[in-house]
């Protein structure tokens, strides 16, 4: 009986970590939601491994962010119109 409870719980284990690990390549189309291909037209700024780098790291990931930002409302703006 405890086999297979642990054969059971493994498995929706498994299934959920597979469910997560393609759901960043998955697309997802007509919900409104972006997908990883249309959100990724820019990639973030890498994270830095040096302390020396994590002032410019600061300012690259607010850029990003701003940017990204102002995409999306110009996207939303035009899907508007």
């Amino acid at each position: 009986m405890r086999m297979i409870i642990l054969l059971a719980t493994l498995l929706i284990v498994g299934l959920l970590v597979a469910r997560q690990l393609n759901l960043g390549s998955s697309t997802t189309t007509g919900t409104g939601v972006e997908t990883t291909e249309e959100s990724n037209n820019s990639n973030p700024p890498r994270v830095p491994t040096r302390p020396q780098d994590v002032q410019a790291f600061g300012e690259q990931m607010n850029k990003f962010i701003n940017d990204t930002a102002s995409e999306r409302k110009q996207r939303i703006e035009q899907e508007q119109q």
